[in-house]
């Protein structure tokens, strides 16, 4: 299991910037960097994370070793912050695949993961999560319309901690498994709100948006579509966005 240390902060620029310089130092596994508030938090592909006081914002270190897939961290970070949102509010999430955690259409939380490598060896993973949680909506300015909070589903706040060590318990049980080399596929899959739903595709390579429909998680982390009668599989890394249908 992973032994956590935490270093916790009352405003910081970004947790992931702060774990991945710990990590290029050497900061052992578990490392992990809380913060009340993060003035510049930043999402996949460098976007703005809203990150007001209320909210749970963590980066933590990972050191695996001879991982096949390593990327797939975040596939299991994301099904362990479902399950660690369960167990201590009750309240079921769902992953918008990749990385969002959602409450029926709207955001509650996310996942980032960032890794370092020498040569086909990866030294370091650093994994981000950030989960609102007694921050209402209303203050997360830019975002407050496709967004919701614990707060507002509970209609009080919860205890910023218990989500925490929840989530990184869940997290912890589900990555020894998974570095076990247990298949976690099924269990991924069930997390991922997406799968049956139409979306709407766009790539990084630029071409026009698509519609489709999601079908499921492959073995490496890939969304499975149907897209004009065939099956396709899109990657997190070719992905510009993903939204769902209504």
């Amino acid at each position: 299991m992973v032994r956590w240390s935490f270093t916790e902060l009352d405003s910081v620029g970004s947790t992931q910037q702060v774990a991945r310089e710990r990590a290029a130092k050497g900061a052992p596994e578990g490392t992990t960097i809380v913060a009340r508030v993060q003035t510049s938090g930043t999402g996949r592909l460098g976007r703005t994370w809203v990150s007001p006081a209320g909210g749970l914002y963590m980066s933590f270190i990972l050191r695996p070793n001879g991982l096949s897939r390593p990327e797939l961290v975040a596939l299991v970070a994301a099904a362990a912050t479902v399950n660690g949102i369960k167990s201590a509010t009750g309240l079921k999430s769902r992953v918008r695949w990749p990385n969002d955690i959602t409450l029926g259409a709207r955001k509650l939380g996310g996942i980032i993961a960032e890794a370092a490598s020498h040569g086909a060896e990866v030294d370091w993973i650093v994994v981000g999560i950030g989960v609102n949680c007694n921050a209402p909506p209303s203050k997360m300015a830019g975002v407050e319309a496709e967004s919701t909070s614990i707060t507002r589903e509970l209609g009080r706040d919860v205890a910023i901690p218990n989500v925490m060590h929840s989530i990184l318990g869940s997290f912890s049980s589900m990555y020894e498994r998974w570095k076990s080399g247990e298949d976690l596929q099924g269990e991924w899959a069930s997390q991922v709100g997406t799968i049956g739903n139409e979306v709407l595709i766009k790539l990084k390579t630029g071409e026009n948006p698509f519609t489709c429909v999601a079908e499921d998680i492959d073995a490496e982390g890939n969304l499975v579509v149907s897209f004009e009668g065939e099956s396709i599989a899109v990657s997190a890394r070719d992905l510009e966005w993903l939204r769902e249908r209504a």
